[in-house]
Protein backbone atom coordinates (compact mmCIF):
# COMPACT_ATOMS: atom_id res chain seq x y z
CA UNK A 1 0.00 0.00 0.00
CA UNK A 2 3.06 2.29 0.72
CA UNK A 3 4.59 1.85 -2.40
CA UNK A 4 1.33 2.27 -4.19
CA UNK A 5 0.71 5.90 -2.61
CA UNK A 6 4.54 6.66 -3.36
CA UNK A 7 4.40 5.55 -6.67
CA UNK A 8 1.17 7.74 -7.36
CA UNK A 9 3.05 10.84 -5.51
CA UNK A 10 6.21 10.61 -7.73
CA UNK A 11 4.07 9.67 -10.78
CA UNK A 12 1.75 12.59 -10.18
CA UNK A 13 5.02 15.07 -9.51
CA UNK A 14 6.29 13.69 -12.84
CA UNK A 15 2.96 14.94 -14.66
CA UNK A 16 1.76 18.15 -13.17
CA UNK A 17 5.57 19.36 -13.60
CA UNK A 18 6.06 18.02 -16.81
CA UNK A 19 9.60 16.56 -15.51
CA UNK A 20 11.15 14.41 -18.85
CA UNK A 21 12.50 11.20 -17.17
CA UNK A 22 13.65 9.71 -20.66
CA UNK A 23 17.10 9.76 -19.23
CA UNK A 24 15.76 7.48 -16.71
CA UNK A 25 13.85 4.83 -18.99
CA UNK A 26 14.48 1.12 -18.30
CA UNK A 27 16.42 1.68 -15.02
CA UNK A 28 16.42 0.35 -12.17
CA UNK A 29 17.33 1.77 -8.97
CA UNK A 30 17.26 0.38 -5.68
CA UNK A 31 16.81 2.35 -2.34
CA UNK A 32 17.35 0.89 1.35
CA UNK A 33 17.25 2.58 4.56
CA UNK A 34 19.47 0.13 6.39
CA UNK A 35 18.66 0.60 10.05
CA UNK A 36 15.00 0.78 9.32
CA UNK A 37 12.87 -1.54 7.82
CA UNK A 38 12.82 0.09 4.22
CA UNK A 39 13.67 -1.39 0.91
CA UNK A 40 11.81 -0.54 -2.98
CA UNK A 41 12.92 -0.61 -6.05
CA UNK A 42 12.33 2.25 -8.57
CA UNK A 43 11.32 0.83 -12.19
CA UNK A 44 11.42 3.44 -14.64
CA UNK A 45 9.81 3.29 -17.67
CA UNK A 46 7.54 5.35 -20.63
CA UNK A 47 8.30 8.19 -18.48
CA UNK A 48 6.72 6.59 -15.25
CA UNK A 49 8.20 5.50 -12.26
CA UNK A 50 7.18 1.94 -10.79
CA UNK A 51 7.66 1.34 -6.39
CA UNK A 52 8.30 -2.37 -6.13
CA UNK A 53 9.31 -4.13 -3.05
CA UNK A 54 12.88 -4.90 -3.12
CA UNK A 55 13.84 -8.39 -5.44
CA UNK A 56 16.86 -9.90 -5.80
CA UNK A 57 16.91 -8.90 -9.67
CA UNK A 58 19.75 -6.88 -10.77
CA UNK A 59 19.41 -2.85 -10.68
CA UNK A 60 21.24 -0.62 -11.93
CA UNK A 61 21.93 1.32 -9.22
CA UNK A 62 21.63 0.73 -5.77
CA UNK A 63 21.41 3.41 -3.17
CA UNK A 64 21.66 3.28 0.90
CA UNK A 65 21.78 4.91 3.87
CA UNK A 66 20.98 5.12 7.04
CA UNK A 67 17.56 6.76 8.81
CA UNK A 68 18.85 9.39 10.19
CA UNK A 69 20.58 10.70 6.76
CA UNK A 70 17.16 10.73 5.26
CA UNK A 71 15.61 12.79 7.84
CA UNK A 72 18.54 14.97 7.12
CA UNK A 73 17.69 15.73 3.62
CA UNK A 74 14.04 16.29 5.20
CA UNK A 75 16.00 19.16 7.03
CA UNK A 76 17.63 20.58 4.39
CA UNK A 77 21.22 19.00 4.18
CA UNK A 78 22.38 19.47 0.96
CA UNK A 79 22.13 16.06 -0.96
CA UNK A 80 25.59 16.27 -2.87
CA UNK A 81 27.20 17.44 0.46
CA UNK A 82 25.96 14.00 1.74
CA UNK A 83 27.39 12.06 -1.05
CA UNK A 84 30.57 13.58 -1.10
CA UNK A 85 30.78 12.90 2.39
CA UNK A 86 29.88 9.15 1.90
CA UNK A 87 27.06 9.54 3.64
CA UNK A 88 24.55 7.66 0.93
CA UNK A 89 26.62 4.60 -0.32
CA UNK A 90 25.83 4.08 -4.41
CA UNK A 91 27.00 1.33 -6.45
CA UNK A 92 26.52 -0.05 -9.55
CA UNK A 93 26.09 2.92 -12.34
CA UNK A 94 26.81 6.40 -11.09
CA UNK A 95 25.50 7.64 -14.37
CA UNK A 96 22.01 6.22 -13.56
CA UNK A 97 22.38 7.80 -9.61
CA UNK A 98 23.11 11.06 -11.41
CA UNK A 99 20.10 11.03 -13.24
CA UNK A 100 18.12 10.41 -10.99
CA UNK A 101 19.68 13.44 -8.20
CA UNK A 102 18.90 16.02 -11.32
CA UNK A 103 15.56 14.69 -11.46
CA UNK A 104 14.95 15.09 -7.96
CA UNK A 105 16.15 18.32 -7.96
CA UNK A 106 13.76 19.53 -10.31
CA UNK A 107 10.75 18.51 -8.76
CA UNK A 108 9.10 21.21 -6.20
CA UNK A 109 7.13 18.99 -4.11
CA UNK A 110 4.56 19.80 -1.76
CA UNK A 111 4.25 16.64 0.42
CA UNK A 112 1.47 17.78 2.05
CA UNK A 113 -0.78 18.47 -1.38
CA UNK A 114 0.45 15.10 -2.60
CA UNK A 115 -0.82 13.07 -0.06
CA UNK A 116 -4.04 14.51 0.50
CA UNK A 117 -5.15 13.19 -2.83
CA UNK A 118 -4.50 9.67 -1.39
CA UNK A 119 -4.89 10.16 2.15
CA UNK A 120 -7.10 12.93 2.88
CA UNK A 121 -6.55 16.62 4.30
CA UNK A 122 -6.61 15.36 8.06
CA UNK A 123 -3.97 13.02 7.31
CA UNK A 124 -2.25 14.89 5.27
CA UNK A 125 -1.81 17.92 7.28
CA UNK A 126 -0.61 15.69 10.34
CA UNK A 127 2.08 14.11 8.17
CA UNK A 128 2.91 17.52 7.29
CA UNK A 129 3.36 19.16 10.83
CA UNK A 130 5.60 15.51 11.30
CA UNK A 131 7.88 16.54 8.72
CA UNK A 132 7.90 20.43 9.54
CA UNK A 133 8.67 19.11 13.12
CA UNK A 134 11.23 17.32 12.04
CA UNK A 135 13.22 19.94 10.10
CA UNK A 136 13.08 22.26 13.19
CA UNK A 137 14.78 19.45 15.64
CA UNK A 138 17.64 19.87 16.71
CA UNK A 139 20.66 17.72 15.38
CA UNK A 140 21.39 15.74 19.50
CA UNK A 141 17.47 14.83 19.52
CA UNK A 142 16.59 11.52 18.09
CA UNK A 143 14.26 11.73 14.99
CA UNK A 144 13.48 8.17 14.72
CA UNK A 145 11.82 8.95 18.19
CA UNK A 146 9.87 11.96 17.59
CA UNK A 147 8.48 10.12 14.50
CA UNK A 148 7.55 7.24 16.29
CA UNK A 149 6.17 9.46 19.71
CA UNK A 150 3.97 11.45 16.55
CA UNK A 151 2.87 8.84 14.65
CA UNK A 152 1.63 7.23 17.74
CA UNK A 153 -0.17 10.29 18.88
CA UNK A 154 -2.15 10.58 15.38
CA UNK A 155 -3.17 7.03 15.31
CA UNK A 156 -4.57 6.82 19.27
CA UNK A 157 -5.94 10.27 18.67
CA UNK A 158 -7.91 10.02 15.86
CA UNK A 159 -10.52 12.60 17.02
CA UNK A 160 -8.08 15.55 16.58
CA UNK A 161 -7.70 14.55 13.15
CA UNK A 162 -11.46 14.34 12.88
CA UNK A 163 -12.40 17.56 14.38
CA UNK A 164 -9.85 19.75 12.32
CA UNK A 165 -11.15 18.04 9.05
CA UNK A 166 -15.10 19.55 10.29
CA UNK A 167 -13.47 23.29 10.69
CA UNK A 168 -11.95 22.73 7.43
Amino acid sequence: MQFLILESALNYLITSQSIDTAALNKKNIRFEIENFPLEMVFVCTHNKIYVLSATKESTDVDIKLKIDVFLSLFQGKDLKQLLREDKIIVSGDVKTAQLLVDLLEQVDIDLEEALSKYTGDAFANEVGKLIKNIKQKPSGQDPIEAIKNKVTKLLLNPTKSKRYEKSR
